[in-house]
């Protein structure tokens, strides 16, 4: 419990160093709050449009496995995947290591679907930046961790198959 407290108050503290009118409860000149627009938009990317995770569009192509499902096609099909284990072919573009208990992956694969083209993954796995990897793992949806970190689609719990 304590562990929980102590990761909670340091993901806080991170976000909230992020510079005035960073907070999670913001609100855009139309009055919504981030995590209500990441509702009424959930494929934008991964996580929602008021994530404070920065993710930038990178020129990949990446062919998917045999058995492997496209990001494109998760984010467009989300409640078909919602609880199953999938697998998903990606290049890994963001890395953040043990941040509540966790390493967070962000794959791209070149496919996108109404401006989403990332991916997020947790996993107990180190990777590298710019290696390609399949992982298999299963897919949630609308996790909300707080502090403005909402997830629309986050496979959790991801297992490398094998790298490229």
């Amino acid at each position: 419990m304590n562990k929980l407290i102590i990761s909670l108050s340091v993901l806080l503290a991170v976000a909230s160093c992020k510079g005035p009118g960073s907070g999670p409860l913001v609100k855009d000149s139309s009055g919504k709050t981030e995590k209500s627009q990441a509702m009424e938009n959930p494929h934008m990317n991964s996580q929602s449009a008021g994530s404070k995770v920065a993710v930038e569009k990178i020129a990949v192509k990446v062919e998917p496995c045999k058995d492997c499902i496209r990001i494109s096609e998760i984010l467009s099909n989300r409640s078909k995947y919602s609880g199953k284990t999938i697998r998903v072919t990606g290049q890994v573009t963001k890395y953040n290591p043990e941040i509540m208990g966790k390493n967070w992956i962000h794959i791209q694969d070149g496919s996108e679907y109404k401006g989403g083209f990332d991916l997020t993954i947790t996993s107990d796995q180190h990777v590298t930046v710019g290696e390609t990897i399949t992982f298999e793992g299963e897919i949630v949806l609308d996790k909300d961790f707080g502090y403005g970190y909402f997830y629309s689609v986050l496979m959790e719990g991801g297992r490398p198959i094998s790298a490229l």
